[in-house]
């Protein structure tokens, strides 16, 4: 990738989630700078979707501070403890976030365009007329402008994943977090949306990106993220991660991917 000048977006200290009786992160540090495209990989079960979702206020930390934007949602108390800002607060701030979901998460009783307006015109409260006019240019930004007036069942899995990619993106995020945005898909339907996100990435959208896709991984990351066990193993270059990686976990996992095509 080529070399870019970078200001901090995004940033997490010493991020814990358990589960019950489950630790699922364990003193995540995470810094994201405008600009930069993050490709999170790992195992399943090693935290990547949980991190998203701390991210995004889906779920709250147990402890540790998250910042967004240099204004902190969570911060630790003289305990560690994560100790949050009001639910409005956070949710204002957190709008500055834009998820794409495994599963589309698309309303199946709203058309493509309404699935899209919703947001900015109930969360936002924008004019219908300019939302409408703004959403197109989205769908035609994703391929999809012929199928506005259809409801989600009626469209592909990766037809679906495009609209979800529109509407997040009708709230004008600083930062997409992807999770797994393929793996819900028939293989012949990956491309399409790979080929959404690299457009995206064209533009210098500031994108978190879990995904078992290693090639595109390679190919679009600033830097790749490999994670297991709830903690963040290896921080590097594409390169560095794919051509001749120095941890021995991180070639076992590499391994098994390549064997499962």
């Amino acid at each position: 990738m080529m070399d870019k000048e970078f200001m901090e977006i995004l940033r997490t200290h010493n991020l814990h989630k358990s589960f019950g009786k489950l630790h699922v992160l364990k003193g995540v540090n995470l810094s994201v700078e405008k600009g930069q495209i993050l490709s999170v990989i790992g195992p399943s079960g090693s935290g990547k979707s949980t991190l998203l979702r701390l991210l995004n206020h889906l779920e709250t930390a147990d402890r540790g501070s998250i910042f967004i934007g240099g204004e902190a949602i969570a911060r630790e108390d003289e305990n560690g403890n994560s100790v949050y800002l009001p639910a409005k607060e956070v949710l204002k701030i957190c709008s500055r976030l834009g998820m794409v979901f495994q599963n589309f998460n698309l309303f199946p009783h709203k058309s493509v365009i309404e699935n899209l307006m919703e947001a900015p015109i109930m969360v936002k409260g924008l004019p219908k007329e300019e939302v409408e006019q703004k959403c197109m240019q989205l769908l035609k930004k994703v391929g999809l402008t012929e199928k506005f007036d259809v409801y989600p069942g009626q469209l592909s899995g990766g037809q679906q994943q495009r609209v979800a990619i529109a509407r997040a993106l009708a709230m004008d995020p600083e930062i997409m977090l992807f999770d797994e945005p393929t793996s819900a898909l028939d293989p012949e339907l990956i491309g399409e949306v790979l080929e959404t996100i690299k457009t995206l990435a064209a533009e210098n959208t500031t994108m978190i990106i879990v995904t078992h896709e290693m090639t595109f991984a390679r190919e679009i990351s600033d830097r790749v993220l490999f994670m297991d066990d709830g903690q963040i193993l290896v921080d590097g270059e594409p390169d560095e991660i794919f051509k001749d990686p120095d941890h021995q976990r991180i070639r076992t996992f590499l391994q098994k991917i390549l064997e499962k095509r």
